[in-house]
């Protein structure tokens, strides 16, 4: 069980892209309680979450949650996890409004309801999570819950892919292949496939990102291959003057 969690810890507030571990929780307290998950001390760590849970710590409602959704020492209980996940989200807590979001969004405890997701992946970007900003892309470039808008899509996918989010590198780099929303740019598609592919602080490399760099990196002539492997994805992010007016305007509001 100790691998599982390793997985899914953190797990729920993804989204998309694996969180690993190094994204480490504020409170010593609360990160004894990780250990103690990782050591397979479930009860132990149940009571430490929830004494810490008691202070009003919105990441020890999170851990809860987290166990209980994934039956860590006890039998899975996704409504309940829910239930822990919505108060740390009113208390403002990111992981909490993130994981409340995924389960809206995918009926995880409870009805699937793109709108009250949409209302969480909101209020955690506001307290700037780069996960909540590509989930906001997803829903704008799928019309889940909103009326498709690319352009806005492109936005957020912009704003997460400069926080270092691998999965919105690869949500922006296919509407620059495509020139949905932005104007098309294989070259800077290819960059952000490849930073895709690898690993990054605190997430994992996106599994097809290799792949669609591969494929992309075969249409593209010599002398743009050649200009696109001395290209960084901060070197990508600046060139993109479009989308970064659009964040900036939005900042601002």
């Amino acid at each position: 069980m100790k691998s599982l969690f390793l997985r899914t810890a953190l797990g729920a507030v993804m989204g998309a892209g694996l969180m690993t571990l190094s994204a480490a929780p504020a409170s010593a307290s609360v990160a004894d309680g990780v250990a103690q998950i990782q050591n397979e001390k479930y009860a132990d760590a149940m009571r430490t979450f929830k004494k810490e849970a008691a202070k009003d710590n919105g990441d020890a409602m999170y851990y809860i949650g987290d166990m209980l959704r994934n039956g860590l020492g006890q039998k899975a209980a996704p409504l309940e996890a829910t239930i822990w996940w919505e108060k740390g989200a009113y208390l403002g807590n990111e992981k909490c409004q993130i994981a409340l979001s995924h389960a809206y969004r995918n009926g995880i405890g409870v009805k699937m309801d793109p709108r009250q997701a949409l209302i969480w992946d909101r209020e955690a970007a506001k307290n700037g999570s780069i996960i909540a900003y590509k989930n906001l892309g997803d829903y704008f470039a799928t019309g889940n819950g909103v009326e498709i808008d690319e352009k806005e899509a492109a936005k957020w996918y912009y704003l997460s892919s400069k926080g270092g989010f691998p999965a919105a590198y690869v949500a922006l780099a296919n509407l620059l292949r495509d020139g949905e929303g932005i104007e098309k740019n294989p070259v800077a598609a290819y960059v952000l496939y490849e930073a895709a592919s690898k690993p990054v602080k605190n997430f994992e490399a996106e599994r097809n990102a290799a792949a669609d760099a591969r494929i992309l990196g075969h249409k593209l002539s010599a002398a743009d291959l050649e200009r696109a492997k001395k290209l960084s994805v901060e070197d990508v992010l600046d060139s993109l003057e479009s989308l970064k007016k659009l964040s900036e305007e939005s900042s601002k509001k």
